[in-house]
């Protein structure tokens, strides 16, 4: 009963900052569950997929009331996601593991490192024109976006990386849809936990079909994670968009860093 409790707060913890920066929760789960857990990478990835789809309900189910989301935006940029994840998939068994991960490190903290560029600049911007009395809002009334070849091929890109490594695109959808496309930070966040449980949703199967997932290890992790998701999309509006974008930077250079990390041990070590 104790690990039962356990997992329905890590959960809770996974979902609400999953939730609040639009990734997933994945990226937090599957670490505390093998770390914290001991359990097997692959149920910690078929209990992650399960907490994916959870996290999107949740904020659906509090994003389609107000609108926070953008489903055209979604859609669209699901297109070049879905058929990126087709081609690093075919291509998984012809990339070793170690290259893979150093692709995938240096890709992300080039997003991160993009992602700052793009934050100072607006600071600057605002600086310069005397507007800092103008909060920078996480859903703003009336938005355009921008760079549309732009979003999409790096969905593309984005769709190849969880092919290929099996993880979720959220905390790389993110970053381009705010820093590349002028989408609001809010509506960035919401959208993307709107497309990545889309992607769970046909990807848990297969760790189904295989054997990979637990009920005893899902069922209160996704209870929890569904929670938590609730709770951080309630907290969308109530939160300073400093703090979610200084927050969101933080955890890119962070994976970026440790998946280069683990990808340069490999070669410096042979």
């Amino acid at each position: 009963m104790l690990v039962l409790i356990l997992l329905f707060i890590v959960g809770v913890v996974a979902g609400l900052f999953g939730a609040l920066l639009g990734i997933g929760g994945g990226i937090f789960l599957v670490p505390a569950l093998t770390i914290l857990f001991q359990i097997d990478v692959r149920y910690a990835i078929g209990t992650s997929l399960i907490a994916v789809i959870a996290t999107s309900a949740g904020v659906a189910a509090v994003s389609s009331q107000s609108r926070m989301n953008n489903v055209r935006l979604a859609l669209n940029l699901e297109l070049g996601t879905t058929a990126g994840a087709i081609t690093g998939s075919l291509a998984a068994g012809h990339i070793s593991p170690q290259a893979l991960t150093l692709l995938f490190g240096i890709f992300v903290l080039m997003m991160a490192s993009y992602t700052t560029y793009k934050m100072f600049s607006a600071r600057r911007k605002m600086r310069e024109a005397q507007v800092m009395q103008l909060r920078e809002e996480l859903f703003q009334g009336s938005y355009k976006i921008r760079n549309w070849p732009i979003g999409v091929f790096m969905s593309y890109l984005a769709g190849n990386v969880s092919g290929l490594s099996g993880v979720g695109g959220g905390f790389i959808k993110v970053p381009i849809m705010y820093s590349v496309m002028g989408v609001p930070l809010g509506v960035a966040t919401s959208t993307s936990n709107f497309m990545v449980g889309i992607t769970a949703a046909a990807s848990v199967f297969v760790y189904y079909a295989h054997g990979y997932v637990a009920p005893l290890i899902a069922v209160p992790t996704a209870v929890g994670v569904f929670t938590g998701a609730l709770l951080g999309a309630k907290l969308y509006r109530r939160i300073d968009v400093k703090f979610l974008r200084g927050f969101l930077v933080a955890v890119l250079f962070y994976i970026g860093g440790k998946m280069l990390w683990e990808g340069l041990k490999f070669y410096v070590g042979r």
